[in-house]
């Protein structure tokens, strides 16, 4: 059987990567020092007697400052997540228990095995599943559906500790506060943003479409997104220790914890790329922001190759090392690896070339000619020019629609495309199928819907059944043909609840 494999993020959280949510956190945390060191280097570097120093650049643009993305933009950044997730903030924020729980197991696998449960058992002297703060506390009318959160028992087992004046320090009740605060604020401006939103969409009930200056009616509510979730992005962006020795102090970590998992699965940072992408074309007249977005891009690739430094695949056993193994064995032939994450470490380990979908770490790309190519990291330029240009890796192509213009890219796609439509299936694995991603959806839509191909869907084990994420995944993907979907859910290991590895699976199904 030959087959065409798909890699998206969620194969390699098992390597130590961050999920696509922690992504954004982590990246604005890291130190952009030596990011702002490599884009001096190359505008340095830069000859000047060039059509590109005397056109392309500013005057006098080795004299200029240069700067990157600081605090000022985080304000942009939570508008816009209230404005595109707000709905996914509520629902989030809802399942407050759930995300506790999983952060409870998560601190209990930790050195220090902490207990959550019995830290809530010693401090209240109640168990937290017997905790509610419904009856005591309750939104307007207007905000009823934000009442779950006060009929969660970990949310309302930490008002209690907060209300108890006596079980925390000073210092801890004060960081306490600014945890549940943060929530609160961050739940109530997506609850806001979805209320004013639909005033100004339907400011009136009946309207007379003769009175045509009824159109130039604006947006009359607006949200104060400073008070919004702001405060609590800033803090969390800030570098914490806690001691856990004693309740208080595993208590804030906690609650510190629940919160960063609420704010890395709300954050749109993609929003900050389209917003400033288009600058790397405009270096003369918006220098400042060039830079912004060039040093933005040199610090992802920074932090992702941090990380990929720390991981190491010859001891982390994960999805590519399995897929290695089938090939090994022959399971199957495969005709072709397409990945959009942007480590390349997956070359590495099954020792063959893949397709990257979104641009990887050693992918540069030149904005002036909008050419993609290889770097040579000595002569710090393109393998095919000797002239040297300020040089962005190419990631977030799904963001940045200009690369997706450059020839190297569109024969990635077209190639990719060709070697699917000559699998007998195509397996996908860690891939959310996301609005972002469209530029890939559309290619799976067309082998699924016009070329009648079989996709193999790889994920996490999830408590649905496989029939209604595979109605979950023909929604989003917007296919006719759900037939040629199927899904395999497996565990952390790769393995099914029968004890098989995926590999098997994908083998023996129908093709």
């Amino acid at each position: 059987m030959k087959i065409a494999f798909l890699f998206g993020a969620g194969a390699e959280i098992g390597y130590g990567f961050p999920s696509g949510d922690k992504f954004a956190l982590d990246m604005f945390r890291f130190d952009a020092s030596s990011s702002k060191k490599r884009f001096k280097d190359m505008r340095d570097q830069v000859d000047l007697t060039t059509d590109y120093a005397s056109r392309w650049l500013p005057d006098d643009f080795r004299d200029k400052n240069i700067s990157s993305f600081g605090k000022t933009v985080f304000q942009n950044i939570i508008k816009d997540t209230m404005t595109h997730n707000r709905d996914s903030i509520i629902k989030r924020i809802n399942q407050f228990d759930d995300i506790a729980r999983k952060e409870a197991k998560l601190m209990a696998d930790m050195e220090e095995r902490v207990d959550i449960d019995l830290m809530f058992r010693e401090l209240l002297n109640r168990e937290v599943a017997n905790i509610r703060m419904t009856q005591s506390i309750k939104f307007i009318d207007e905000f009823r559906q934000g009442n779950d959160l006060f009929n969660s028992s970990y949310y309302s087992a930490l008002l209690m500790v907060y209300k108890k004046k006596d079980l925390l320090t000073r210092e801890q009740r004060t960081e306490l506060r600014k945890v549940l605060l943060s929530i609160l604020q961050l739940y109530i401006g997506a609850l806001g943003e979805s209320l004013t939103q639909k005033i100004n969409d339907g400011l009136f009930v009946k309207k007379d479409e003769d009175f045509d200056f009824f159109d130039d009616i604006g947006e009359i509510i607006q949200l104060d997104y400073s008070s919004s979730g702001l405060t609590g992005l800033e803090y969390l962006l800030d570098k914490y220790d806690t001691d856990t020795s004693s309740n208080g102090g595993k208590c804030i970590l906690f609650a510190r914890r629940i919160m960063e998992s609420i704010y890395a699965t709300a954050l749109d940072y993609k929003s900050l790329i389209d917003a400033n992408w288009h600058y790397l074309y405009s270096p003369a007249s918006d220098w400042a922001k060039f830079c912004k977005i060039c040093i933005f891009l040199l610090t992802a690739r920074e932090y992702i190759v941090q990380i990929a430094e720390q991981v190491t695949p010859e001891t982390k056993y994960g999805y590519y090392h399995s897929l290695k193994e089938a090939m090994d064995k022959g399971l199957f032939k495969v005709v072709a690896v397409a990945t959009t994450n942007y480590n390349r470490f997956i070359e590495k380990i099954l020792h063959r070339k893949v397709s990257f979908l979104n641009g990887s770490t050693e992918t540069w790309y030149d904005p002036y000619l909008n050419r993609i190519e290889e770097f040579d990291e000595k002569s710090n330029s393109m393998m095919e020019t000797t002239e040297k240009h300020i040089l962005v890796p190419l990631m977030f192509t799904q963001s940045g629609t200009k690369p997706m213009t450059s020839i190297e890219m569109l024969n990635i796609y077209v190639d990719m495309y060709k070697k699917w439509k000559k699998a007998d299936k195509i397996v996908v694995v860690g891939f959310g199928f996301g609005p972002d991603d469209e530029h890939i959806n559309g290619i799976i839509r067309t082998l699924i819907d016009l070329d009648d191909k079989v996709i193999d869907i790889v994920t996490i084990e999830s408590g649905e059944t496989d029939d209604n994420l595979v109605t979950d995944y023909a929604k989003k993907l917007k296919v006719a043909k759900s037939k040629n979907i199927s899904v395999i859910q497996v565990n952390e290991t790769g393995k099914t609840s029968a004890g098989k590895m995926w590999t098997e699976l994908i083998s023996t199904k129908r093709g």
